[in-house]
């Protein structure tokens, strides 16, 4: 099997996978119509019908194209295999209702529910146990793509050291570096082929899959152009590797302008309005749903325990950044004495302006539920970098370059800087500029699967006990 087919990867990897989901999800279903003895004979014979399977299909196939299938990708990593199997089996089975409940409205909710924890579960395993034979397959020997690297600057290390790693489950070969410089930088065990120069020659003669080049084609253009000919006479993958060392590091988006090939240090999904709609959609849906339910429950006992610790109101309400730099009214349960300083200054582990319960508050993440109010008024979104108060924008936009690039989206209940640790109290310029780096990564790297994985690691993190949730 070629290396570089992508239509032979299909076949191999990606179709089997579909035919086993397919499996799962109908298997699933209709093994569930013969043992649920509380389904009315009438509805069991309505889900049997061809609408049903018609639904279950559809609902798979819509579900894959949101949240395609990447098994085959070399570099996935286990976590992202099971967020992405949860997603995909979540979301078939949400189509699903959603199709059979326009057809049909006599199924229980009893059954979706098992339905939809069974399919997951199962879909999970056989994602894993995919990944795991196709990993075997590489190591074995099968499916590797060979790579030479021109150059050996520190991008082109960093890119070896990925793909050295796993002990040859990513099934990357690279054959050496061809370098006439940074000799000093090429890592042990690796192999220097020769100059650049001996690159073209090297590419007639050789079977390569991947080329990965990080010479300056302004430099040397000829010999760019030269061994860019030989890799496509040959239907090999050339991968040009800037050396962007000064500019910032984060993910960037090529384009056009005329005939010019221009870079944007910016790419942004949520930029996407259709992105943009279905993150509010989902925040709308689930804060709506929030509110109506729980939140009036958890309100009743939470401001009783808040009279009864000190007097003042219920609610804290503090001006923080939100979207575009904007100030919005952010709303808390008060977890401390009514003070001056509220406005000013952080809590900290043992603040004397906590109340016994308020500091219980904190530490179980309670105090954050009135947000969901402004969640579904539009001033923050579920997950987001949080937002700070005004005091610290001003501080930390002066001594932080990239500080307000954390406000290009609207702010979250949580997000991935507090779910990788950098959560509480922030007492160095250091660790608000981590903080912030996370917050930009978040931006530059959304989808609804991150933002899925985000609010699982969340409600890990609350159950497990947050030492810096003070």
């Amino acid at each position: 099997m070629s290396a570089r087919n992508p239509s032979k990867e299909l076949v191999y990897y990606k179709f089997p996978t579909v035919v086993a989901d397919l499996t799962i999800h109908f298997s699933v279903f209709y093994l569930l119509l013969h043992l649920c003895d509380f389904l009315h004979p009438v509805v069991s014979g309505i889900l049997f019908g061809k609408g049903a399977a018609i639904s279950l299909f559809m609902s798979y196939l819509i579900a894959i194209s949101v949240i395609r299938i990447r098994l085959h990708e070399r570099l996935i990593p286990n976590h992202i295999v099971v967020v992405r199997a949860i997603g995909q089996s979540s979301l078939a089975i949400l189509l699903f209702i959603f199709f059979i409940s326009v057809i049909y409205n006599h199924v229980p909710v009893k059954f979706y529910a098992i339905q939809w924890a069974v399919v997951t579960v199962l879909i999970v395993a056989c994602h894993l146990v995919i990944q795991f034979i196709i990993q075997r397959i590489r190591k074995s020997g099968k499916n590797i793509v060979k790579v030479i690297m021109v150059g050996a600057d520190e991008n082109l290390v960093s890119i070896w050291k990925e793909m050295k790693s796993g002990y040859g489950v990513h099934g990357y070969s690279v054959l050496g570096f061809f370098t006439d410089k940074y000799n000093e930088q090429v890592p042990d065990g690796a192999l220097v082929l020769g100059g650049v120069d001996d690159v073209p020659d090297y590419i007639a003669n050789h079977q390569i899959d991947e080329i990965y080049c990080g010479i300056n084609p302004g430099a040397n253009p000829s010999l760019v152009y030269k061994i860019i000919h030989e890799a496509e006479m040959r239907f090999m993958q050339f991968w040009f590797v800037p050396n962007m060392n000064g500019y910032p590091h984060r993910r960037m988006k090529y384009a056009e302008f005329g005939s010019v090939n221009v870079i944007c240090l910016r790419d942004e999904p949520l930029d996407n309005p259709g992105m943009k709609f279905i993150k509010r959609f989902g925040d709308i849906v689930i804060s709506g749903l929030f509110l109506v339910t729980l939140y009036p429950v958890i309100w009743f006992f939470v401001a009783i325990g808040i009279k009864l610790s000190s007097p003042g109101p219920i609610l804290f309400r503090q001006m923080r950044t939100g979207y575009n730099g904007r100030a919005f009214e952010c709303l808390k349960f008060r977890s401390m004495k009514v003070n001056a300083d509220a406005d000013t200054l952080q809590a900290t582990e043992n603040d004397p302006r906590k109340t016994k319960f308020g500091d219980f508050l904190r530490r179980s993440s309670i105090d954050e539920l009135p947000q969901f109010i402004n969640v579904f008024k539009g001033d923050m979104s579920l997950i987001g970098p949080r937002p700070h108060m005004e005091k610290h924008t001003e501080i930390y936009s002066q001594l932080i370059s990239e500080y307000m690039v954390r406000h290009l989206v609207k702010p979250g209940l949580t997000g991935w800087a507090q779910v990788n640790g950098c959560r509480g109290e922030t007492k160095t310029v250091e660790q608000m500029k981590e903080r912030v780096e996370h917050d930009i990564w978040y931006i530059e790297h959304w989808s609804l699967m991150l933002d899925i994985r985000i609010f699982i690691k969340t409600v890990f993190q609350i159950l497990g006990g947050d030492k810096q949730a003070y």
